[in-house]
């Protein structure tokens, strides 16, 4: 089991990004300020921490924006998951808050040798946020991107995602080689792995294979070439390996933006819904982790028990723009929404965990682009992954009285200790699940890697943007998909549109970009690696409708 230890966040100012002007007689010496922090003043470990804290506990999604709708993870009733349009979010995050200031840290730091982990570990974080930015865009300003401030170029040509991935995997190699234990590392100031540059190289190296998985049906032979030599030992294979932070009691900010829902609405919070999907797929395989995931429907039908209502376990469709009666089966808290566990305020925030790197492995097996047991290493991802839901739930239990106190305020003690005892993953339960025909892979090779995908979909959660790469990736799961009468006429988007801003400000490099895009600049074009032909399609099977509410 992973130790949590509770690492106080600390938050500085981010280093901004200064306008260049043009050069006149003095302009140095009049324009020069005596007061500004200096290089030699600058602490990189307090940046670092910044880019951290923003990056990953303020920019991890949490398992229910409308990025999960498209691989069967989330929900929303407000959502309208089909239009065309502008969505700048993860641009923007990522130029001005992380890419920026890791690379300000590799100016710093590089031409010292004793802070070579400091490097290496801030090129590995640089790797990891480009890394979402290209899958979710494609073509993006990268080599002449977030450059220190004496080489910035003002309009940044697009480079193609091919040659991204090339130095991705080039960067993540040549960072990992250069860790070294003996030198200086960031201490308490890194929130993942205190500094600890093993992890580090481990981490780098399941980074470098998620991406290389990632590129299969583009180009076989790059995602060989960047799995095959990978030894078991140089990955994240066991829970203590795993990388994520935790939101913290210190700091309004830095609790879980949840927990802080709670705190301002109390019992009129709506809380957020879950998949149909993802419940499905465990509803039908007996996995124990559904009284994690989600919540048993509120709506009372009759009510027996006060905490397990008839409606039970229920995940919403992909519902865009559509006719009323669609969505009526799914309203008046008829569907499950996400589980209370997660409503607390200290939750684990994933970043890369072992059960990834166990279900990429076996993929990789499965079509011979390693060595290894398919069947071993699925089962081994399973297992992980359990376990990572039995350690979420031990973290969450502690503190869920005071949430269900502020959700549910006319409970009895003996109705939240009921909940309680429901919501406890047992390793009873685990070992059943992982004896059942669930952790045994059969069929065809296309139907093993549906089964490895879609148990993946279950793990991955809440990181939206990573089902969704899967998603893209494999076609699975198969996600069912109702009649929307939006711009996208209910077809999941491929990527996101380039920010509407970049036309005006980078119009040259954006028109060059979108002259390469088949289908252009649109969110049902292709990134270079979705390249898969035998996507299948959504679920066409007809979703129930109803004339009235559930209640009237």
């Amino acid at each position: 089991m992973k130790i949590y230890k509770n690492i106080k966040f600390i938050i500085v100012f981010s280093i901004a990004i200064l306008m260049s002007y043009s050069c006149t007689d003095g302009f140095e010496e009049l324009n020069t300020q005596k007061n500004l922090v200096t290089a030699d003043l600058v602490n990189v470990n307090l940046i670092f921490t910044r880019v951290q804290v923003q990056a990953i506990k303020n920019g991890t999604p949490n398992g229910t924006g409308t990025i999960g709708n498209y691989s069967g993870m989330s929900y929303s009733s407000a959502n309208r998951p089909f239009l065309e349009g502008d969505s700048p979010g993860i641009w923007n995050s990522a130029y001005t808050t992380f890419t920026n200031n890791l690379s300000e840290i590799i100016k710093l730091t590089k031409d010292d040798p004793e802070l070579i982990n400091k490097t290496a570990i801030a090129r590995i974080m640089k790797v990891w946020a480009f890394a979402k930015v290209t899958d979710t865009y494609g073509d993006i300003p990268y080599f002449q991107s977030s450059l220190p401030l004496d080489e910035a170029v003002s309009n940044p040509k697009y480079d193609t995602q091919k040659s991204i991935y090339e130095d991705f995997f080039k960067e993540l190699k040549e960072a990992a080689s250069s860790l070294d234990a003996s030198m200086e590392s960031y201490g308490s100031a890194d929130l993942v792995y205190g500094g600890n540059v093993d992890k580090w190289r481990k981490f780098a190296n399941s980074l470098r294979l998620r991406l290389a998985l990632r590129v299969r049906y583009a180009d076989e032979e790059m995602a060989r070439a960047n799995m095959s030599d990978l030894q078991e030992a140089d990955l994240i294979l066991t829970r203590d390996d795993d990388a994520s932070m935790y939101t913290s009691t210190d700091n309004a900010d830095n609790l879980n933006g949840f927990y802080s829902s709670v705190l301002n609405n109390g019992k009129d919070l709506t809380k957020r819904g879950i998949g149909q999907e993802i419940v499905n797929n465990m509803i039908n395989k007996n996995d124990p982790r559904i009284k994690i995931w989600a919540d048993t429907a509120k709506a009372e039908f009759p009510k027996d028990d006060p905490n397990l209502d008839y409606f039970g376990y229920r995940g919403t469709p992909l519902l865009g723009l559509v006719p009323v009666e669609y969505k009526l089966p799914w309203g008046q808290e008829s569907a499950s929404r996400i589980s209370d566990l997660f409503y607390v305020p200290v939750i684990e925030v994933p970043v890369l965990r072992s059960s990834e790197v166990y279900f990429a492995l076996s993929e990789a097996a499965l079509f011979g682009l390693r060595g290894g047991d398919a069947q071993d290493y699925y089962k081994k991802g399973m297992e992980a992954a359990l376990n990572w839901a039995r350690d979420f739930n031990l973290n969450s239990k502690p503190q869920l009285p005071e949430v269900l106190g502020m959700l549910y305020p006319d409970w009895t003690d003996d109705d939240i200790n009921l909940l309680l005892t429901h919501k406890e993953l047992t390793q009873g339960e685990i070992d059943t699940f992982l004896g059942s025909p669930a952790a045994v892979l059969s069929g065809t090779q296309e139907e093993q890697l549906e089964q490895i995908i879609v148990q993946k979909n279950i793990s991955l959660y809440p990181l939206e943007y990573q089902n969704w790469a899967e998603w893209r990736r494999t076609g699975y799961p198969i996600v069912q998909v109702g009649p929307d009468d939006d711009d996208l006429k209910g077809v999941s988007p491929r990527r996101m549109p380039w920010p509407n801003t970049e036309q005006t400000i980078n119009s040259e490099s954006y028109n060059e970009a979108e002259s390469r895009i088949s289908g252009g600049d649109l969110r049902l074009s292709k990134v270079w690696w979705d390249a898969n032909p035998n996507v299948p399609p959504n679920n066409t099977d007809p979703l129930p409708t109803r004339d009235t509410p559930w209640v009237q």
